[in-house]
């Protein structure tokens, strides 16, 4: 669970100190597949810019480069696993870590941005990390994979002695286990 409460603040570009910490935990600049942006720390402002403005990518500022560029920089973070490093880190700060507090509301936006496009595992992270700005949803409304697991062996052992069963137990955990798959219509198409 996030140690502190992530306090919102309006957008601002990196320092010198924030930017070499969050390079630490991106991939290497070459090296990967596709051309790479050629100003990383534009690229980062620039996704920042949007995350925290929480307008369309096409409003982002001339200055912090094409928009699409920020947005695919963010999409391959996000699917390479960087970005749950990035958000794991904020989870785990404590008020002593200074620059991960200042940066923990910037990349809890950039990954609740990208969060449409992630996995279902990855989503099931974010939500136990307890990082609730990141969430696309509130929690209820998310895949709860431990849910589905109790649901499961119950099912498992329903089915064992199906005949003994009441009317509706089988529709029952139908429905459960819907619940456990989570509601995709809040947090998929908004």
């Amino acid at each position: 669970m996030s140690a502190t409460a992530i306090q919102p603040h309006p957008f601002r570009p990196l320092t010198d100190e924030e930017y070499d910490l969050i390079a630490r935990n991106l991939p290497p600049e070459t090296g990967g597949r596709g051309r790479p942006p050629r100003d990383r720390r534009r690229t980062l402002d620039a996704i920042f810019w949007v995350a925290c403005s929480r307008g369309p990518w096409r409003d982002l500022p001339r200055e912090y480069g094409r928009p699409d560029t920020a947005s695919r920089a963010l999409r391959r973070w996000a699917a390479s696993g960087h970005l749950d490093l990035l958000l794991t880190h904020v989870a785990h700060r404590t008020r002593a870590d200074a620059l991960w507090q200042a940066l923990a509301w910037r990349i809890a936006r950039a990954w609740r941005r990208v969060s449409r496009v992630v996995k279902v595992s990855q989503l099931v992270l974010a939500k136990r990390l307890g990082v609730m700005e990141a969430l696309p949803a509130h929690p209820r409304f998310l895949p709860d994979p431990d849910l589905s697991k109790a649901i499961q062996s119950q099912v498992i052992e329903a089915f064992k002695t199906a005949w003994e069963q009441p009317p509706g137990v089988f529709a029952g955990f139908g429905r459960l286990l819907g619940i456990a798959g989570g509601r995709l219509r809040y947090w998929r198409l908004r």
